[in-house]
């Protein structure tokens, strides 16, 4: 368990896009990606994926509706 399940996945997700482009800008190092992992980890357990190309939430449920 981390400390990040204990918030929304709306906070999650904004969090984990503002992380992720301060690190492709430079503003943060690399070493921060684990902290996207823990993040990810946490939405995934909350039933939600992150997309990587798209700022975008989908469920697992709306997920397997769709095939």
């Amino acid at each position: 368990m981390s400390s990040y399940d204990q918030y929304s996945t709306t906070y999650l997700t904004e969090l984990y896009y503002v992380i992720k482009k301060n690190i492709e800008t430079g503003f943060l190092s690399s070493a921060m990606r684990q902290e996207l992992a823990l993040i990810a980890e946490a939405v995934n357990k909350q039933g939600v994926m992150i997309l990587e190309n798209k700022r975008v939430l989908q469920t697992y449920h709306q997920a397997c509706n769709q095939k």
